[in-house]
């Protein structure tokens, strides 16, 4: 049985869990890699998962700070972005979940910025 992307998992407190930039970036940078040609379905769904938890958890911190005017319009563009009716589902082409996982890679990199730049975080990789 293939997991859907629209499927929820348990979710921990965001407010508890820490920041682990390097991490966030990395998994980021392995969905870049992917190329949709030899990525499996359930590889693709996988990092999605990876990408959203990470995508949560900025959301969640992000909630918590000050905020600027394009810092909230990251976060309505990513709420957008995450919605259920946005997200693939089981009959979703591979090529359609591939690129709703690069566009969540591409909101996951903008708040891990925001954070880091919040933050003053330096950028190791």
């Amino acid at each position: 049985m293939v997991a859907s992307v629209t499927e929820e998992r348990d979710m921990v407190s965001v407010d508890s869990l820490p920041i682990d930039a390097e991490t966030i970036s990395a998994t980021v940078e392995l969905a870049w890699k992917m190329a949709l040609r030899p990525s499996r379905r359930e590889d693709i769904d996988a990092r999605t998962h990876e990408l959203i938890g990470h995508l949560n958890l900025l959301q969640g911190q992000a909630l918590d700070e000050d905020q600027n005017q394009n810092t909230l319009r990251l976060l309505r563009l990513t709420e957008r972005h995450l919605a259920a009716s946005n997200r693939p589902t089981r009959r979703t082409q591979a090529h359609e979940a591939f690129h709703f996982m690069r566009d969540t890679a591409v909101f996951t990199s903008a708040l891990l910025s925001a954070y880091r730049k919040l933050h003053k975080t330096n950028k190791t990789s």
